[in-house]
């Protein structure tokens, strides 16, 4: 059954008038009608079934047959701090990642970043903000992961404090391997993992995360692309935690 997140301001008690970039791609993508089911997740938790009553050029309306917590979403909450890529591998990133079940995803700024401004433009925040809806439609996740403003280097260190375990992906010799970090912060229910961009942390990032106390890891003994890093490495932690 297609799925759809809608805001809630759309929702009625019964019904449901679809917004016109839903209800166009209902009729004229998916080509659906009247009497046609789909589902609809509001992003707050809940998810309903929906049956269309009308299909026209000027309105989709459906009634909502059953309501009940949307499903899909992971038992902790992980945040991916992802320094700035080239545009479709950072994109890439935002859209495995919301398959794989990220939670937040934050844009950083660090000395090798290709892109050196936390400033983000509002078209790419819209291009960025509908490749996590549609990654999230078809992934099943019954929210859709937060994309937080990009923040500095320095910034980022202000915000490590927040979570129960901040893991840094590195391509040095003496990180701790992944799975054994784990294991011993098994409990841990808000996960930090930073990745750094295509030219790698610069040594003295990794010193002042290292003065924090933050754990740097090592995926084992070949060199990954950072947004392969990415993937495998937030998909690793959610295995292992959930």
């Amino acid at each position: 059954m297609h799925r759809f997140f809608i805001s809630p301001d759309y929702i009625a008690p019964e019904d449901i008038v679809f917004p016109p970039e839903q209800a166009r791609q209902i009729r004229v993508v998916l080509r659906m009608s009247a009497g046609d089911s789909v589902l609809v997740l509001d992003n707050a938790g809940l998810m309903y079934e929906v049956e269309l009553t009308a299909v026209t050029r000027d309105n989709v309306i459906g009634k909502i047959t059953n309501r009940q917590t949307a499903t899909g979403e992971p038992t902790i909450e992980l945040t991916l701090y992802q320094s700035f890529l080239k545009r479709d591998k950072f994109e890439m990133v935002l859209q495995k990642g919301t398959e794989i079940g990220v939670s937040t995803f934050v844009p950083v700024v660090t000395k090798r970043t290709l892109v050196q401004s936390t400033e983000m433009k509002a078209n790419k925040r819209k291009r960025w903000e509908t490749i996590l809806a549609e990654a999230a439609e078809q992934a099943q996740r019954g929210r859709i992961p937060k994309l937080e403003t990009a923040v500095s280097f320095k910034t980022l260190l202000t915000q490590l404090a927040n979570y129960d375990l901040v893991l840094v992906m590195w391509e040095g010799n003496d990180g701790l391997p992944l799975k054994a970090t784990l294991k011993n912060n098994e409990h841990a229910q808000k996960v930090a993992v930073l990745i750094g961009p295509e030219g790698g942390w610069a040594e003295h990032e990794i010193e002042q995360l290292r003065e924090k106390g933050i754990q740097i890891i090592t995926l084992g003994s070949r060199i990954l692309r950072t947004e392969t890093a990415a993937i495998v490495a937030s998909a690793l932690v959610l295995h292992e935690l959930e």
